[in-house]
């Protein structure tokens, strides 16, 4: 054991020293581990592939609405008149941006127009536009051959706004319109049948006022006629009121009178009443007492010679007698006034020029009612007025007409008229008719001797217009 332990003791030194002899090593170092930056990759732009630049087609101007329309216009004036109204239509052709043409046609007086109408309704040659008095265009409306203008007025793009609409006066629209609502005939301008009293000569004899009363302008006339007698050569029988025995001069004085061609019910023709025999009775009286007489022509030539005090006229008439009066280098004052009833009662026979549609296609009756609209706009009415002689239809208008009133008096004075009334019921059925008969018959009364007579033709009056109806319907 002893041996063991000295032999182990002795290895364990033996090993120490061969440690102690060996070189010293230094242990390994421990690396830090490496981070790598990240790296950001620049987004790589891709250049745009070039593309082929396509022209924009350019833009295909859309034809006006209309183009091509042709609307055909018959109306009723002719020299001045003609003149003015055929230069309004070519300025609607050069400027309007719809396309529509209008072609002016005029075709004499009213009753011509009539004929015509008429006899185109059997043989289909119509026109699109036609002028005529309502009576006429309600005729025509009861046989298919005016057009409802409602609505047209009435299209959103086409038609009048609120504001134009409350323009019109009130009752124009009325006048217009028939009992079911149809608007067939459109105000172009407006005119009254009026006395036309030479003021200056009327002074000299002695009236300073204008008569007040039918008795009044007997006294004038009558006063006249015999200052003429005086003269006597071409002056014998002349002086007092030319009376043409015609429908529009006869009802003037029945309203003058109070009266009115329809019965109280007025769902008849009725002649027959008081006031009606009074008118013609007053009438002869100045007939035979050599206060009234007639010319062949229109008179104003002779009121401008001192020949008539008074001549009945429409307002339209002014531009004549002024030249009338011109041509005599008369200056005499002259203008209008209403005609006076045995109350006091002022009347007139008051018109309206009136414009009606006959049906074809939508596209053509629209073309029709743009040029209507436009020829009664208040600019292009202004313009017609001087040269018509006719009055407005639209607070607008008369709004500028104020220079021309006021170089004007005589046509001035025809404003206030106008709206006096009354006038002639013109969509009541057959007027058209009845108001022709009338003139014959007005001519029968003229010459009738005696009240009886009167009454007698004034019953077969009543019975022919009912019997007009009664065809009609």
């Amino acid at each position: 054991m002893k041996k063991f332990s000295i032999l182990l003791a002795i290895v364990m030194l033996f090993s120490l020293v061969l440690a102690a002899c060996g070189p010293t090593e230094t242990p390994p170092a421990v690396e830090e581990p490496v981070v790598e930056e990240p790296v950001v990759e620049e987004p790589v732009v891709e250049e745009p592939e070039e593309v082929e630049e396509v022209e924009e087609p350019e833009p295909v101007e859309e034809a006006p609405p209309f183009e091509g329309v042709t609307v055909q216009f018959w109306h009723v004036y002719t020299d001045a008149p003609g003149e003015a109204l055929q230069a309004l239509v070519d300025e609607f052709n050069d400027t309007n941006p719809y396309g529509i043409t209008v072609n002016a046609l005029d075709q004499g007086r009213y009753s011509d127009v009539e004929d015509k109408v008429n006899a185109g309704i059997q043989s289909g040659d119509l026109p699109d536009v036609v002028m005529a008095y309502t009576n006429a265009l309600a005729d025509w409306y009861s046989v298919g051959f005016i057009a409802d203008l409602v609505p047209y007025i009435d299209d959103p793009e086409y038609g009048l706004n609120v504001e134009e609409l409350a323009d019109l006066y009130p009752h124009l629209k009325e006048a217009g319109s028939t009992p079911d609502g149809a608007w067939i005939a459109y105000p172009m301008t407006q005119s009254a049948n009026v006395l036309v009293l030479n003021y200056t000569w009327a002074e000299e004899l002695g009236f300073a006022e204008l008569p007040a009363t039918s008795a009044e302008l007997k006294d004038l006339v009558c006063a006249a006629a015999a200052e003429n007698t005086e003269k006597g050569g071409d002056f014998a029988g002349t002086g007092g009121m030319v009376f043409f025995p015609n429908a529009t001069n006869w009802l003037h004085w029945l309203y003058a009178f109070g009266g009115n061609e329809l019965n109280d019910a007025r769902d008849a023709y009725d002649f027959t009443s008081q006031e009606a025999i009074d008118t013609t009775m007053f009438i002869l009286d100045l007939k035979n007492e050599g206060c009234v007489w007639q010319t062949e022509s229109y008179p104003n030539p002779e009121q401008a010679q001192r020949k008539a005090i008074i001549t009945m006229s429409s307002t339209a008439g002014a531009p004549y007698y002024a030249a009338a009066f011109a041509d005599e280098s008369n200056a005499d004052v002259w203008g209008w006034m209403a005609a006076p009833g045995p109350d006091g009662t002022l009347a007139v026979n008051a018109f309206q020029q009136m414009l009606g549609v006959i049906p074809s296609t939508q596209q053509r009756e629209m073309a029709s009612w743009l040029f209507i609209k436009w020829l009664t706009s208040p600019e292009i009415q202004a313009r017609w007025i001087p040269a018509s002689g006719y009055y407005g239809t639209q607070y607008t208008t008369e709004a500028m007409m104020t220079d021309y009133a006021a170089e004007n008096p005589v046509w001035a004075s025809g404003v206030e008229l106008a709206a006096i009334g009354p006038s002639e019921p013109q969509t009541f059925p057959a007027w058209s008719s009845v108001r022709r008969t009338l003139n014959d018959f007005a001519a029968e009364l003229y010459n009738a001797t005696s009240q009886a007579e009167v009454e007698e033709i004034l019953a077969r009056l009543t019975e022919t217009a009912n019997e007009l109806v009664a065809e009609v319907q």
